[in-house]
């Protein structure tokens, strides 16, 4: 590792992009715990934290297209630089990884609403309409990409970490 690479750190993502950024962290974190709130819960104590988690869920799906699209669309700054190719190729692998999990997670949630009844539910009240955990196929792909998010997101954290361990640049300048 080279503690001599310097980036353009006053090159900034758009301030949309930001602003995305953090409320899509905060979401994951918030959708992550109700999740994990409700497993093991009866219908009827499930129901009170998955409003609030369909509701979430579903402004996160729309962030997550409308970042998307920001992203790959609008100017951003060049991919940060450590000194190792494998660590840049890594970053970038774990950033677009993101993108493509935090879709599929939004997919596997509206499938899981949809399929297993629970926007029914929701709808009418009718708790009757909801299918047992274990016939709802999307909610263990979706159980399982969270998982795989949280990963992402301690790789990420570290990721910053060790840059600025490495390289004494603090890279999140980029994104605040």
């Amino acid at each position: 590792m080279d503690g001599n690479i310097q980036n353009d750190l006053n090159d900034k993502y758009s301030k949309g992009i930001i602003i995305i950024h953090w409320l899509t962290a905060l979401l994951i974190f918030i959708l992550f715990f109700l999740g994990l709130s409700m497993d093991g819960l009866e219908v009827s104590e499930k129901m009170a934290l998955l409003k609030p988690h369909a509701a979430l869920g579903l402004l996160f799906f729309v962030l997550t297209i409308i970042r998307s699209v920001m992203f790959f669309r609008s100017k951003r700054p060049a991919d940060l630089k450590t000194g190792s190719k494998l660590n840049d190729k890594l970053a970038v692998w774990i950033h677009n990884a993101f993108y493509i999990l935090m879709l599929l997670l939004g997919i596997s949630g509206i499938a899981t609403m949809i399929i297993g009844g629970y926007g029914d539910a929701l709808q009418s009240g009718d708790l009757s309409l909801i299918k047992p955990s274990e016939d709802i196929p999307p909610l263990k792909a979706h159980a399982l990409l969270s998982f795989l998010t949280m990963g992402l997101v301690a790789l990420h954290v570290i990721g910053a970490v060790k840059h600025y361990v490495l390289t004494k640049e603090n890279t999140l300048k980029r994104i605040i």
